[in-house]
């Protein structure tokens, strides 16, 4: 059986949490056991909602809650 770090995802682009009220996309910089290593490069600005997530934020999402569509 092959672990999501045996795929080769480093440098895929994702959207990240899609259905989300905010969309926001990211490229993998890094994949581990605990989850990956995101480089945030798109947020739906046009969303009402606050949001935490900003471009060209480095940020860890852990594979307990993590969804995300490879877009490439």
């Amino acid at each position: 059986m092959k672990r999501m770090s045996d795929l080769n995802l480093e440098g895929k682009t994702i959207q990240i949490f899609p259905g989300d009220s905010i969309s926001k996309w990211g490229t993998i910089l890094h994949i581990t056991v605990e989850g990956i290593v995101v480089l945030v490069t798109k947020v739906d600005t046009e969303c009402s909602f606050e949001s935490s997530w900003q471009m060209g934020q480095v940020r860890f999402l852990n594979w307990e809650k993590l969804t995300f569509v490879i877009c490439d």
